[in-house]
């Protein structure tokens, strides 16, 4: 059942600056961390050069899937989470800063698309701020129930608060339905990542791929040479299999992320834009073969444990934190799966393809929140007041969040080493999206997977079996947005 909370933070959290950097370095406010908080980076100062407005107590509202609670907590105190009393202290400043207060209401996620749709389609005017399912919310911008943000006049996109790749995904014609970026700790905490047992390397003599990772040479070659001869019966049965308690791999996988982290990592993308941000599918059979041949070779080749059970899914982590699996694909929330896990360990981006390749990417797994804006906000002071304080949560989360779940949350809490943290810089700032991976889920978007699954290898077939059907799926998404833009 839908809940509906109000937090009134402007009262309740009027802090100094200065109080704020003494509580930053006070083990009482942080949990369970003892060590000092290491001094927010330089850059996190860049400004928003938002205006100094007054909004006199007026109500921002929210509406979030559940699930996604750590984007907009709603209690009205600190609890001692670190995570959450940075969130906390994100709204306070906002609130302090604007004269506002914040009504957050929750829902399951399959419920909030219906929700925003009632309240556009009826007039009513519910909502301000909208945090979405990325799969199942991407239908919102083809039926004029969003606004672009385009419209927004003081959200810049330009900052770095903001995803820079965020249009490819969800952009037409420069019109941007759907953004993302700080201002959603829980999506920054479903990127894909790769975490390596630093035990078992240790044991192998092997070197830790930190220094790979800077140099550039992080790549699938690489990964494919890690793994080659890990994967081996350990417990004296003459086989390899699931079933066995002591048999070790060289990759834990499952076959809902590691498809999709490796093929992005490695520069793969099934939509291109034309010279008007008009998508068309734009399958690259040169370019695909090759980068499903190495991941064909370090999953299939390499006997690595692949995962296709969704029953069976807790087995992928838990092979990594018994000390079973040399790598683990996954997620950066998955860190707190492991907080237990004996062996030390370390996290890294998901390789690319070759050294040419000029930078790591990194996938963001479709359970994403999406920040979107009803369209329901019409007049030049709704979209200033919404436009303020969207930018205001991006800008101020990127300032005083993000810093927390990075250095608190992920390199104190649960990593083991601070070339690790380092590592998560890699991950969050180089996010990528696919228009058909997020509109085409069963089908295009997951040929990686299916051909995965079934141990195939002819890329061709499969990519022209979806020809026709993409081509035509993404015409209709045209249609559907200028139609959407029109009325």
């Amino acid at each position: 059942m839908k809940k509906i909370l109000c937090i009134i933070i402007a009262v309740l959290f009027v802090f100094s600056a200065a109080l704020m950097a003494g509580c930053a370095k006070d083990p009482a406010t942080t949990g369970e961390i003892t060590e000092d908080v290491t001094t927010v980076p330089e850059e996190t100062e860049i400004k928003d050069d938002l205006p100094e407005r007054s909004f006199k107590g007026k109500t921002f509202r929210v509406i979030l899937q559940e699930g996604s609670h750590t984007d907009v907590y709603t209690e009205d105190h600190e609890t001692g989470d670190p995570l959450h009393d940075a969130v906390f202290r994100r709204n306070g400043l906002v609130s302090e800063r604007f004269g506002i207060e914040f009504e957050v209401t929750h829902d399951e996620y399959a419920n909030v698309n219906a929700a925003i749709t009632r309240s556009v389609k009826a007039g009513s005017d519910e909502y301000d701020l909208c945090f979405v399912h990325m799969v199942s919310g991407a239908s919102l911008a083809q039926s004029n129930l969003v606004l672009p943000f385009e419209k927004l006049p003081y959200v810049d996109l330009e900052k770095p608060w903001w995803d820079a790749s965020i249009k490819n995904g969800f952009s037409i014609r420069n019109n941007l339905m759907m953004v993302n970026g700080d201002i959603s700790p829980r999506s920054f905490s479903i990127t894909s990542c790769l975490y390596f047992n630093k035990t078992m390397f240790d044991r192998l003599d092997m070197e830790y791929p930190y220094e790979l990772v800077r140099s550039g040479n992080w790549t699938l070659d690489k990964m494919f040479e890690m793994t080659k001869d890990i994967t081996h019966d350990e417990d004296g049965d003459g086989k390899v299999t699931k079933d066995s308690t002591k048999d070790v791999y060289g990759l834990s996988s499952w076959s809902l992320d590691v498809p999709y982290s490796f093929y992005y990592a490695a520069g793969g993308m099934l939509v291109s834009k034309d010279q008007d941000d008009v998508p068309f599918y734009d399958p690259q059979l040169e370019r695909d073969t090759g980068i499903y041949k190495k991941i064909y070779d370090v999953i299939i080749t390499n006997n690595a444990y692949y995962e296709t059970d969704v029953a069976d899914f807790p087995n992928v982590s838990k092979m990594f934190a018994d000390g079973r699996a040399l790598f683990l694909d996954a997620k950066l929330a998955t860190a707190e799966d492991l907080r237990e896990m004996d062996n030390e360990f370390g996290i890294l981006p998901v390789p690319k393809y070759d050294s040419a390749q000029t930078d790591y990417r990194s996938f963001v797994n479709g359970a994403s929140s999406m920040v979107c804006v009803p369209a329901t906000v019409t007049s030049d002071s709704q979209r200033e007041f919404v436009s303020i304080i969207v930018e205001a949560l991006a800008s101020e989360a990127y300032r005083t969040v993000t810093p927390v779940l990075k250095e608190n949350y992920l390199k104190r809490k649960i990593t083991r080493d601070a070339e690790s943290a380092d590592m998560i810089d890699y991950v969050v700032r180089n996010r990528v999206f696919d228009m058909a991976y997020v509109n085409m889920f069963d089908g295009v978007g997951s040929y990686v997977r299916d051909l995965l699954k079934a141990g195939a290898t002819d890329i061709a077939s499969s990519l022209k079996k979806y020809q026709k059907s993409a081509a035509k799926k993404i015409e209709n998404i045209v249609k559907a947005f200028d139609k959407s833009l029109d009325s």
